[in-house]
């Protein structure tokens, strides 16, 4: 268990160790609030997506506000340099009335003065954690009034810099929600999107006041479960919305587009497919090792394998997505045969317990058997009871 467990660390390390390297690569991102993935979609995308780094503060709604500062302890950057390594912070219906005068600090900073982008969604936290506090004049909007519970579908506008056009091509102007809000944008904001058939502006921004203002974006929907393919039913309904987000993203952080939307997707399922089978692979050589078996060339393999796949992702963060769906395939079947050579490992262990046990129960057996044998058939243990003869007393 201990040499599995230096394994799966020197692999962790693997898949993660350029991330400190390549920090003007990937993206970091911060969600606070609702951040399960069946309340916010960045939290599946951003996972599944080599492109960022992902940190999580969950903010339940229903805690004391002592209690949520006990969970900024824990998840919340202790100082503004901390703060300020996210490229994107995300607030999800967040409940943050509790922050602090410092932490609010730190946000302005970051969004007035150090180029961090914003995206926030909103329910109930509109009322009790925006309006009360500075985060107020970061949103683009001035009032919101929620939630209607009426079918709905966007419309971007065409007027717009062509961040969300390849998306009207591939139809997401056909995928329906089913509840929304109004929100109302300030004088000077952009409005990309808006719901038919109220006309309602969707998705709003703009960049608050400040030397090097980031952009603060709004979305009027709450992360509805519908449009956005949290709730079971819906699920595959909107499949270009993790590659909306990240243009999003992408635009804000003045980089460069997505080159390629379908051969991006299909070289980050090779990806994610990759990641599933070595998990797999690891789990059969931990039920292995248990049982004594040798995983150690198997484990060298697996680590030189995950360092190709490094490879794969660096030619995917440069966007040269052919490259790494051409490493990935060349891949798959060296990762095949590890698996197959995973399940002998674990068949060989498990057979040696088989023959345990099948000796442990046949000597029972033998034994039992023996006892039976000599006591209730040959009956050794018996001995015929003599009889005395009575004597008369006279």
């Amino acid at each position: 268990m201990r040499t599995l467990g230096i394994i799966v660390l020197s692999l962790i390390t693997l898949s993660t160790g350029g991330a400190d390297a390549q920090d003007e690569t990937r993206i970091w991102c911060f969600l606070i609030g609702k951040v399960s993935q069946n309340a916010c979609p960045f939290t599946g995308y951003f996972k599944d997506d080599p492109l960022f780094i992902l940190n999580l503060e969950p903010v339940p709604a229903d805690l004391p506000d002592s209690d949520k500062r006990k969970i900024d302890r824990q998840y919340f950057p202790r100082n503004r340099e901390g703060l300020l390594k996210y490229d994107f912070i995300v607030f999800s219906d967040a409940r943050v009335q509790h922050f602090t005068p410092r932490q609010l600090s730190d946000l302005d900073y970051a969004f007035r003065e150090a180029g961090v982008t914003s995206f926030s969604s909103f329910g109930p936290a509109w009322i009790h954690a925006f309006q009360p506090t500075t985060l107020y004049d970061i949103v683009p909007i001035s009032e919101y009034d929620f939630y209607f519970h009426r079918p709905w579908r966007i419309k971007f506008r065409p007027e717009r810099e062509p961040v969300f056009q390849p998306f009207v091509e591939l139809g997401m102007e056909k995928v329906w929600g089913e509840a929304y809000g109004e929100a109302k944008p300030r004088q000077g904001t952009t409005v990309w999107a808006d719901m038919e058939p109220n006309g309602w502006p969707w998705l709003i921004s703009w960049r608050p006041g400040g030397r090097s203002a980031g952009i603060a974006w709004v979305c009027a929907d709450e992360f509805n479960t519908v449009w956005w393919g949290l709730a079971p039913g819906s699920r595959g309904k909107n499949p270009y919305a993790i590659d909306f987000t990240t243009n999003l993203v992408l635009y804000s952080m003045g980089r460069p587009l997505i080159s390629d939307i379908l051969t991006r997707r299909e070289a980050r399922w090779l990806l994610a497919t990759f990641q599933s089978q070595k998990s797999l692979v690891l789990s059969m050589m931990e039920w292995a090792e248990n049982f004594g078996a040798n995983i150690f060339p198997l484990s060298e393999e697996l680590t030189t394998l995950e360092g190709e796949v490094e490879g794969a992702i660096e030619t995917y963060l440069e966007q040269d997505y052919q490259q790494t769906i051409s490493t990935m395939e060349s891949l798959e079947p060296r990762l095949i045969e590890m698996s197959a050579r995973a399940v002998e490992l674990k068949d060989q262990a498990l057979f040696w317990v088989y023959i345990s046990e099948w000796l442990v129960v046949s000597s029972s057996l033998i034994i039992s058997g023996v006892v039976v044998w000599s006591l209730m058939i040959r009956r050794r243990a018996y001995r015929e009871v003599g009889a005395t003869r009575l004597r008369l007393m006279y």
